[in-house]
Formats: structure tokens, C-alpha cells, sequence
């Protein structure tokens, strides 16, 4: 009884507390003037009571003036009383603030377009460091997400951002393994998201989509269920009807959202297949950069042509159906595995890894390759974030960047709490009449942190706006495309979360120090000019250390920019071993034109011809990987005379394939239509392998080969750089691609050299080729200097980025230099004018202001110098023929603070330098 009583106690309290809140806020005007008449009766009684005492009118008015004290200090004594005092004090210093910042719209403006600017870049660089490094999959319970790969002894960067592993399992080992998890957990498989092309019912244009073969439970594993009609299961992968799973985007733009749209059939790559399932709208596959539009299942990986992103241990059979070759690897392996059964997951999965990899290396007959194979070790990984290809390439790019826009963040804050500072100074004479009527040094400060939380509010606002604008914007570069981004791109609350955080920090760092130089100027300055010089010089010696620490901290910004700058020109100047100038390439899929594999190699023939008539072509030829593709093909070899094996990248190349690419002939010839009539097979090597397996001998008319020996070697050719610039010259070892015969890979490109402008040519190429096969699907018919560019656009991103960054830093520090010396010159007129009244020259004067600012910028140099060093050792993994001691990196650096400091010493020098001394010395 007695519980529930003071359960209705407190519900009525709060309910009087809420009405009280409701009227204090709301009927304030009512309370005002309710409380106005309260005193103004009051002091009529007081005065009434006087008067009866036998004092005189006027006498009683002063004693009850003195009795009552001063009304304003009642009044606030009365609304501190009240509920909701703290907010009506709130709105009363915004209020204040408003006006405050209204008057001085210059100030206003700048502060809040130079928060902007630092919150804005923080904001884009961490919504992109979101999307790549730390953004979840829109999955259920996704942190029970596992993905399964080997450790290696020959580890590359891979798709989940690490190196030393290898991602892809063949199909064989991959039911061992799901078969030994068991009731632990569930493993699915699924290749990586590829290129298919899809041909709707009516349209004879086959359009480009992204799509993945996967296991029958790969729905079930990720725990998601569809929106319409059902996903793939297991009876799907082994039924003779193929069927697909689309995503809502294709839902959309393929079939109008239409509910027909289940059990469609569609041509995909030559084969029919029909719609059972539409997949949620959160849902776009698990590599988080790239959006997959269709789902098939992976039985179907021969008669889609599918042949990417797999390699072959001791030469599979890559003819073959995958499914039954277990010398293939290409699948990736994600699982559900419940935190309580990780342990036991893990160690059954180990143990049937381990069988499974003696197995294949009982297939080896080198020793060299079994031992490699059974250096494989299995290792499970969380997979909440998903496969990303950008998370490998950008991860250090991304975090170097967040650490430079962090570094601006701290300029943008030294720049503002520099203004405040100096503000706070102008405004002394008003602090002082405020606490004269009665302010106290809390209010004060309250006051004018709630003025710095007010601008801080506003530029973040403009700050969050755009930096989802830039992060858009970088993200398209970097993707290379201008359709819509990947959902894992789009802004969410972590990003408006991430905003606010910094937009109260940074009001915290710039505002209080201000605040609190304010609450002491307006307590201890008396209102004489002698004291408002001394406060003004007091201000400046807490001004020239913030300017020094941003000088300090943009030397290192810009030391990086300079680093990053000259790795990319070092880039773009490049010997790659071949000739990019007048080079055109154009890369066409040969499994989705609607041509048997069989009739591939005559019409490849037919294209090269053609091509070859085009006017200004002078040279023509195909290849299975093109230049600077990022293709690769892996092979061991062996050589005659050789003790041990050896391992390169092949290639298969038509005739005049050198002569069109540039690439020089050191020796022997070129491949010619001798070779494929004549059925020898012969090869063509690189230098790199020419050196070291027949140091000072010649290696033509050799022999290599795998299993035999039965491969000539007619020429040999100089080593490039045919992958990517990134990757120096491998050994390569290119075959006639007629002796190939039917195409495995999906695509092939064609090479041509022009005698005029590639980008005029491009497109007469691209006329040409669709006039000669109107069905033939083209990609990036354009000048290898194109390919270049785009091979290189990592550094040219981050380069450009990190160029506007340092503008930044050093605009913001210039500025608070230029506001340093300008406040130091207005400080010292009256100095100035006496040293001119006695003779002093403007050379003397300006000479003044240019020590100040040297001075400044020397300290400030001198401790980013320290601080660029150490940031070299953050670079090194993204430079490139650049070192911290280069003395053409340091002069520009140099070079560019003295043009800064000239820049910004400049106006105050020479407003000192027109001080008058006579109007100077009458201002005493």
C-alpha cells in the first residue's frame, strides 16, 4: 500500500513538474508581467510601511528600494527558481548569441565556412573509411559470418583486405569441407561477382550485369529471405532447368517492377535460365564495392564459359566441368558458424583441409610444388564487413588520408580559437560593462561557449553536406563509374554521428580558451587604454603559439602532398617496356556473342583483318590479356638443361603482337600463321627468364615445357610492365594464341597501333568492328594512354586529395598569420608611429612585421619538420621513387612556406608601413 502511494506521488510530481515546465516556457509573457506586478505591490507595501513609521515620501522610497535590492537581481533570482530556469537561460543566451554573432557577420561567416571546410573533409574521408574498412553487411546476426582461407608461402593482397592467404577452393574440396563442419554450422560457395552478359525475351542486345554462381544454401547461410518468390536451394544446383535469383535494382530497371517478372526466362551467356526469386532491396550481394544483379547456381559454370578469377594446380584441366576438378580453385568459401561452435567449426575444418591438401599434393610430381602445396595451412576469418576489392588496394591510402584531414581539423581549430581569441579581446570593453551590471564569470563563459557550440552547429551542417558530396564524388572516381554508388557508400547515422562528435569536439577545443580569456578580461580589465595595450599584447602571446602549431602541423600535410605529387608524376613518367603513344586497345568478350566457342579463333582472324583496313591503323593484334588489365595467368615450367622448375605468367598473343605493342625484340622472331599451320609449339620469352636460365648463352631453339619438354623457344622480348605499373616486370612466357584454339578466357583483347591520334581512331575502330559482327560485345575501345591514366588513379586520387588538403591546411594557416600580424600591428600603431616620428624608414617597418611572421613560422617549422619525417615512415608503402631526404621535395616545401608567409605578412607590413605618425600619437 504504502509502494503504491509513493508510485502516485511521484507519477502526480512529475505531472506537476511537466505543467509547471509547460507554463514556465510557454505563458512566460504572463509570468513576466504577473511577476512585475508581484514587485511593483510589494515595494507599495514596503513604501506604505515607512511612511507609517514617520518617514517622508522620498525616504520611504529609498529604504524600501534598499530593503527590496535591485529588481533585475530579484528578477533572477526568481526565474532561477523556477522549473525550466536551465532552458529558459538556454534560450536567452542563444537569443544573445544570435544578436551577437548578427552584428559581426564577416567574423560569423568566416568561422563557419572554416569549420565547414574541416569538418567536411573529416566527414568524407571517414564516410568512404566507413564504407571500405569498418561498415557491416546488412546481414542478420553477421557477426556468426565466417570466410575460409589458406595461408601461403607466396601470399598476395586478396579480397578481404590481408595478404599471405589464398582465397579460392575448388568445388571438391569445398563439399569435403562443408560435409566435416556438419552440424556445426553451414558453408556456402560463391565466385567472385563477374561480368555476364544477359539478352531479355524481345531485345537481340545483350546487356552487361553483375552476377555470381553460388551453392545451393548461399541464401540460407547469409539468413536472409527473399522478396518475392524463393531463393536457390540445394535440389537447384543438381536440376537439369537453370534458374536464377535477381536483385531488386534488376527487378526494377529490367522488368518494371512487375510481378511477371517471376519465371521469365532470359538468355545469360548462352544459356536460358528462369527467374524463381527477387532478392531484398538491403540486398546486393557480399562485395560490399560491387552491386550483383543475378544469382545462378555454380553447376552451371560451363555452360555459362565462366573462367575467372581461378587458378590451376599442376595443370587442371580447365575444359573440363569445374565441379568434378579438384586441381581448379575458384570458389570462395563464407559460413554461419554460432560463436559457442567456433572452436569446434574451426578445428574439424582444419583437419579436413589438411586431407584434402596432402591429396592434391600427391598429384605433384616436383618436389618443389608438393611441398608448396602442403604448406597450405586453413584458417578461419570474420566476415561481417564482406569481401571488398577496394579494401586491399585503398586501406592505406584511406587511413593516410584520414590522418591528414585530422591534422586539418586541428589547423581549422588553432585557426578559429585564434579569431575567437582575438574577438574576445575587441569585445573586452563589453565584458566589462557585463560584469559591472552584475554577470558572473560562469555566465561569461556559458555565454560564449554557447556562441562557439552555435557556430560550430552551423559549419558542421554545411560541413556534413558536403563531405557526402565529396564522398560521392571520390567514390565514382574510384569505382570509375556514374551510375548510382553501392548501397555500403550511402551515408547513414554512424555518418551523422561521426559529424556531431566532431562538431561538439570541435567547439569544446576552439571555444573554451577563449571563453575563459573572455571571463578574465571582462573580471580584471579596468577600462583605460593604457590597460586595453597591456590585454592586447596578453592576447597575442596566447595567439602566436596557436599560429606556430598550425604552421607546424601544415608542414607535415604538405611534406605528404609533395611525397604523394611526386610519386604520381614518377608514375605517369614510367618506362612500362612498351610504346603507349598511338596505341589503341579494345577489349571484346568471345562468350557472349552468340558464336560456338569452336568458331571463335576464324572470327578473331576476321576482326584483326578488319581492323587492320580501318584508315590510319597500321599495325594490329590480339591478345588473352590485355595491357595494364590486371590479368594474369600463372604457370610452372621447366626448362632442357634446367635442374629446377620455374614459375611466370603466360600469355597467348597473335602475330605482330610485339611490332603493335611496342614491346622490343631482343631476339629470334615474332609468332607468324607458319606457327599454327605447322602445329609446332613454340613460345616466346621474356629477358628476365632469358638471364636466368641461360646466363651468356643463346636461349633460342631451346625447349621447355610441364609435363614435357615439347615447347621451342624461337625469340625473346623485353620485360614490361604488363599487368599493372604497380607490379614490376614479371617473367612471362607468351604462345601463339592460334595454337590455344577454342577461348577459355572471357575475354580477349584487341591491340592496335595507329599512325594519327588515338582518340580520333578509337572510334572508327570500335565503327569497324560493329559494322563487321553487329552482335559483338565491346569494352573500352580507347588509347592505352587512357589505360594508363586509369591504371594510376589510385595515386592520382590520393595525390589530388592530399594536394587540396595541404591548400587547406596552409590557407587556414596563412590566415591565422595574416589575422596574428594584422591584431599586432592594430596593437602596436602608437609604437609603430613614435619609431617613424623618430626617424624610422617603411624598409625598418615592414622589416618589423617580417621578423614577427618569420618568427612564427620558424618555430612552427621547425617541430613539422620533425613531424614530416615521421610521416614518411606512414607513406612508404604508397610511394614510389621519392624519398623524405630528396632535396627537390624538400626545396618545394621550403619554397612554398616562404611564398605563405610572404602572401600573408604582406598586407600588415604594409598598413604598418602607412601608419601616420601624427594621427598615430594623437590616438594616446
Amino acid at each position: 500500500m504504502t509502494h503504491d502511494l509513493e508510485q502516485r506521488g511521484a507519477r502526480l510530481s512529475m505531472r506537476r513538474r511537466v505543467l509547471s515546465l509547460w507554463r514556465n516556457v510557454v505563458w512566460r509573457r504572463h509570468l513576466e508581467n504577473d511577476l512585475d506586478q508581484e514587485l511593483r505591490s510589494l515595494r507599495a507595501l514596503l513604501v506604505d510601511e515607512n511612511k507609517n513609521r514617520g518617514m517622508s515620501q522620498s525616504e520611504a522610497e529609498r529604504a524600501a528600494t534598499l530593503e527590496l535590492g535591485r529588481v533585475e537581481s530579484v528578477k533572477e533570482q526568481v526565474r532561477d527558481a523556477r522549473t525550466g530556469a536551465g532552458f529558459e537561460t538556454l534560450l536567452r543566451d542563444l537569443r544573445h548569441g544570435l544578436r551577437s554573432l548578427r552584428k559581426t557577420p564577416g567574423f560569423t561567416l568566416t568561422v563557419i565556412l572554416t569549420l565547414a571546410v574541416g569538418i567536411g573533409a573529416n566527414t568524407a574521408i571517414f564516410t568512404l573509411l566507413d564504407a571500405v574498412l569498418f561498415k557491416p553487411l546488412p546481414l542478420p546476426a553477421a557477426h556468426e559470418l565466417v570466410t575460409l582461407y589458406e595461408r601461403t608461402p607466396r601470399g598476395v593482397p586478396d579480397a578481404a583486405g590481408g595478404t599471405g592467404r589464398y582465397l579460392r577452393f575448388s568445388y571438391p574440396r569445398y563439399e569435403r569441407l562443408q560435409q566435416a563442419l556438419g552440424p556445426h554450422g553451414s558453408l556456402a560457395a560463391v565466385t567472385r561477382s563477374s561480368r555476364f552478359l544477359l539478352r531479355l525475351p524481345g531485345s537481340a542486345t545483350p546487356v552487361p550485369t553483375r552476377a555470381q554462381l553460388v551453392s545451393g544454401n548461399f541464401f540460407s547461410t547469409l539468413g536472409i529471405s527473399p522478396a518475392r518468390g524463393r531463393f536457390l536451394a540445394e535440389p537447384d544446383v543438381r536440376a537439369e532447368r537453370a534458374v536464377a535469383v535477381i536483385s531488386d535494382g534488376m527487378w526494377k530497371r529490367a522488368f518494371g517492377s512487375a510481378d511477371s517478372a517471376l519465371g521469365q526466362t532470359f538468355d545469360v551467356n548462352g544459356a536460358l535460365v528462369t527467374v524463381v526469386g527477387i532478392a531484398p532491396r538491403s540486398f546486393a550481394g557480399i562485395w560490399t564495392d560491387v552491386e550483383t544483379d543475378l544469382w545462378l547456381p555454380l553447376t552451371l559454370q560451363s555452360a555459362l564459359h565462366y573462367d575467372n578469377n581461378s587458378s590451376s594446380y599442376n595443370a587442371g584441366d580447365r575444359s573440363k566441368p569445374w565441379v568434378s576438378e579438384d586441381r581448379i580453385a575458384w570458389l570462395n568459401l563464407v559460413g554461419r558458424v554460432p560463436g559457442s561452435n567456433l572452436v569446434r567449426a574451426t578445428f574439424l575444418l582444419e583437419t579436413a583441409n589438411r586431407q584434402g591438401v596432402a591429396d592434391l599434393a600427391s598429384s605433384f610430381t616436383d618436389r618443389q610444388g608438393r611441398d608448396d602445396m602442403l604448406a597450405h595451412t586453413l584458417a578461419v576469418e570474420p566476415f561481417a564487413r564482406g569481401f571488398s576489392g577496394l579494401r586491399a588496394q585503398f586501406s592505406q591510402v584511406l587511413l593516410t588520408l584520414a590522418a591528414i584531414v585530422a591534422v586539418v581539423l586541428l589547423v581549422t581549430c588553432a585557426n578559429v580559437a585564434n579569431l575567437m581569441l582575438a574577438r574576445a579581446a575587441g569585445h573586452a570593453h563589453d565584458a566589462a560593462i557585463r560584469v559591472s551590471l552584475g554577470a558572473t564569470r560562469g555566465q561569461l563563459i556559458r555565454q560564449y561557449m554557447t556562441e562557439s557550440v552555435m557556430l560550430s552547429t552551423l559549419g558542421g551542417g554545411i560541413g556534413l553536406l558536403g563531405g557526402v558530396w565529396v564522398s560521392a564524388t571520390v567514390a565514382r572516381l574510384v569505382l570509375n563509374t556514374t551510375r548510382s554508388l553501392p548501397a555500403v557508400f550511402n551515408p547513414d547515422v554512424r555518418v551523422t554521428l561521426f559529424a556531431s562528435g566532431i562538431t561538439l569536439v570541435m567547439s569544446m577545443l576552439f571555444g573554451l580558451a577563449p571563453a575563459l580569456r573572455a571571463a578574465k578580461l571582462g573580471r580584471d580589465l579596468p577600462l583605460t587604454a593604457t590597460q586595453q595595450r597591456s590585454a592586447t599584447r596578453s592576447t597575442m602571446k596566447g595567439m602566436r603559439p596557436l599560429v606556430a602549431v598550425q604552421f607546424a602541423l601544415s608542414v607535415a600535410v604538405v611534406f605528404a602532398a609533395v611525397l604523394l605529387g611526386r610519386t604520381l608524376m614518377n608514375f605517369v613518367r614510367l618506362d612500362p617496356g612498351f610504346t603507349v603513344d598511338r596505341l589503341v586497345s579494345a577489349t571484346v568478350d568471345v562468350t557472349a556473342n552468340g558464336h560456338a566457342p569452336d568458331a571463335w579463333p576464324a572470327l578473331r582472324d576476321r576482326l584483326v583483318a578488319v581492323v587492320r583496313d580501318v584508315p590510319g591503323v597500321t599495325s594490329a593484334s590480339v591478345s588473352t590479356c590485355g595491357l595494364l588489365d590486371n590479368c594474369t595467368h600463372s604457370t610452372s615450367f621447366r626448362i632442357e638443361g634446367a635442374q629446377e622448375a620455374g614459375s611466370a605468367q603466360e600469355n597467348w598473343v597473335g602475330p605482330a603482337y610485339f611490332a603493335t605493342t611496342g614491346i622490343p625484340l631482343v631476339a629470334g622472331r615474332e609468332f607468324d600463321a607458319h606457327d599454327v599451320a605447322s602445329g609446332a609449339r613454340v613460345a616466346i620469352v621474356t629477358q628476365s627468364i632469358a638471364r636466368r636460365y641461360f646466363p651468356g648463352q643463346n636461349p633460342i631453339g631451346r625447349r621447355l615445357g610441364d609435363s614435357q619438354l615439347d615447347t621451342e623457344i624461337v625469340g625473346v622480348v623485353g620485360d614490361a610492365r604488363v599487368v599493372t605499373l604497380h607490379v614490376p616486370p614479371p617473367p612471362m612466357i607468351y604462345f601463339p594464341i592460334g595454337q590455344r584454339g577454342s577461348p577459355q578466357a572471357a575475354t580477349e583483347t584487341l591491340d592496335v597501333r595507329v599512325a594519327g591520334e588515338p582518340t580520333e581512331i578509337a572510334p572508327r575502330v570500335r565503327d569497324a568492328l560493329r559494322q563487321a559482327e553487329p552482335g559483338l560485345v565491346l569494352e573500352g575501345v580507347a588509347a592505352m594512354s587512357a589505360r594508363v591514366t586509369r591504371d594510376v588513379g589510385r595515386e592520382r586520387i590520393v595525390a589530388y586529395l592530399a594536394a587540396g588538403f595541404a591548400a587547406i591546411a596552409l590557407f587556414l594557416a596563412s590566415l591565422g598569420l595574416y589575422g596574428t600580424l594584422s591584431y599586432a600591428v592594430a596593437g602596436r600603431t602608437r609604437e609603430i608611429g613614435v619609431r617613424m616620428a623618430l626617424g624610422a624608414q617603411w624598409r625598418e617597418v615592414v622589416g618589423l612585421v617580417v621578423r614577427d611572421a618569420a618568427t612564427v613560422v620558424a618555430a612552427g617549422v621547425a617541430v613539422g619538420a620533425v613531424a614530416a619525417f615521421v610521416t614518411v615512415r606512414w607513406l612508404s608503402a604508397l610511394l614510389f621513387d621519392v624519398t623524405a631526404s630528396d632535396p627537390l621535395t624538400n626545396m618545394i616545401v621550403l619554397a612554398v612556406l616562404v611564398v605563405v608567409t610572404i602572401l600573408a605578412a604582406y598586407l600588415p607590413a604594409r598598413r604598418a608601413a602607412l601608419v601616420d605618425p601624427v594621427i598615430a600619437l594623437r590616438s594616446v
